[in-house]
């Protein structure tokens, strides 16, 4: 069980690089939202929901495994974030190009109110700053659809 927990916690293995975990988790993210997520608004809500939950779950395991908190390993979260970036946005280059960038500034840089939500416990303080980045970075793209689009 423990193999699993980290396997998926690590997005398939990619929180083991060296260098960048997270660019390569967010990179995983884009990947599997381009590949596999319809367009239909419907089904990306449910999508959303089932990437936090799961995301909060496998952090929280994945954390008293590592005897760590928010062990550099743990890259679900940043797949939760980066699917809250570009979610309800056409599937373009430039929306998925301009969300995964947008989206590694917010996580790294943590403006506003994001790094408070580090301090909640467990996999939700793991996974909330990630999906409130990807929230903040939505609205911009939205707003960025809305003038230029």
């Amino acid at each position: 069980m423990k193999k699993i927990i980290l396997f998926f916690s690590s997005a398939f293995g990619v929180g083991y690089i060296k260098y960048a975990p997270g660019t390569f988790g967010s990179l995983v993210g884009v990947l599997l939202w381009a590949l596999f997520v319809p367009d239909a608004y419907v089904f990306q809500c449910f999508l959303l929901v089932a990437i936090f939950v799961i995301s909060v779950l496998f952090s929280s395991m994945a954390e008293q495994i590592y005897n760590k908190k928010d062990d550099q390993r743990i890259v679900i979260d940043e797949v939760a974030g980066l699917w809250f970036s570009v979610a309800f946005l056409p599937k373009t280059f430039l929306f998925l190009f301009l969300g995964l960038t947008l989206f590694r500034i917010f996580d790294i840089r943590k403006p506003l109110c994001i790094d408070k939500s580090q301090n909640l416990k467990g996999g939700l303080g793991v996974t909330m700053d990630d999906v409130l980045s990807g929230v903040f970075v939505n609205v911009v793209l939205h707003a960025v659809k809305f003038m230029f689009y």
